[in-house]
């Protein structure tokens, strides 16, 4: 734990530290030539401003925080699956019969406890069910610089180890359900040109509950509490991608703020089902009200069935009776 919050600070803050350090050359460098007004003080102005844009880059890498205990119950087995020498915590349970097969992935600062009523639900009704803690999350290892992105690569590579919890042959299905950033993180995984599988079966169904579908308004936010001057955002948005793409193996291709945004950050053309809090008192309507608007852009609406739930809470919501209903009748569907 020590190590990588050292490592993470590191990486963080080596950039603004560096442009810090030759702000205080620059005005060394003046004192020691106090008429040389043309040269230093244009070269100082540009230290500072590059010490400010790298500093509100840096705030901006948000980590998880304290980490919330991890599902167990009776029954359920907690394993963990090494990816890229990282631990994830995969907590599972197994049908004795061939049955389909939940991929559960919770929201930003939950765990798999958060969403294992649901999970619950679902192993009561014949399903095997895999709950995992996201990088930084619950028992699962941190990485130095989380991001949805980078979890959902994690989760990509996962997925391909699962068949070690639940063999391929009792497998007759798969579905992946995502909570609030579960969500988010789902719909770039399922968009992805590779398809991907899990215990030999690719994602058939896609079940969003109260899903993040955009970064923008999370980004707004970080800048309003950050206090960015307006004549820095553009330049500060910029330096935002380029250091996200920094930490991406291989390095990351993005290149606006759109990217990080439905349409563009993943439409995955299979059943969808979205289950969506009313009110939302963390992330609002408007990513639901994207999500929607997006399929139907692109003339795939039919992907989406989206029911608005009042009663259902963003956060806490771990048994409610009219979203199980929904799901239910849902899965018994045609597709």
């Amino acid at each position: 734990m020590t190590c990588d919050l050292i490592s993470m600070t590191f990486i963080l803050y080596s950039r603004p530290f560096a442009w810090l350090i030759l702000t205080f050359l620059s005005l060394f460098s003046f004192h020691q030539a106090p008429f040389d007004l043309i040269l230093w003080t244009p070269l100082g102005l540009i230290c500072v401003i590059n010490f400010m844009i790298e500093t509100y880059v840096s705030l901006s890498f948000i980590t998880p925080g304290r980490k919330k205990k991890s599902f167990a119950d009776a029954g359920w087995k907690q394993q963990y699956i090494t990816v890229e020498g990282k631990k994830l915590n995969a907590v599972s349970f197994q049908q004795k019969d061939p049955s389909p097969l939940l991929f559960l992935i919770h929201g930003w600062r939950a765990s798999s406890h958060s969403v294992g009523d649901r999970g619950r639900w679902f192993a009561q009704h014949g399903w095997h069910v895999v709950l995992v803690d996201l990088p930084n999350h619950g028992d699962s290892d941190n990485i130095p610089l989380w991001s949805a992105y980078k979890s959902m690569q994690y989760l990509a590579l996962l997925c391909e180890q699962v068949s070690d919890i639940i063999p391929n042959k009792n497998v007759t299905q798969a579905t992946y359900y995502g909570h609030s950033i579960g969500g988010f993180i789902g719909l770039r995984l399922l968009s992805q040109k590779k398809e991907i599988k899990i215990s030999g079966r690719k994602f058939t169904k896609l079940i969003l509950e109260s899903p993040m579908t955009m970064y923008s308004p999370i980004l707004e936010e970080i800048a309003a509490r950050l206090r960015i001057p307006k004549p820095l955002l553009n330049l500060y948005r910029k330096r935002l991608i380029q250091r996200f793409n920094s930490t991406l193996s291989p390095r990351g291709t993005f290149d606006s703020m759109e990217d990080f945004d439905l349409p563009r950050w993943g439409l995955p053309t299979l059943p969808i089902l979205c289950i969506q809090a009313s009110p939302d008192n963390r992330l609002g309507l408007g990513h639901y009200e994207r999500l929607l608007q997006s399929y139907e852009v692109e003339n795939e609406g039919q992907f989406v069935t989206h029911h608005l739930v009042e009663g259902l809470t963003h956060s806490g919501a771990k048994i409610n009776e009219e979203r199980d209903q929904l799901i239910s009748q849902w899965l018994e569907k045609e597709f």
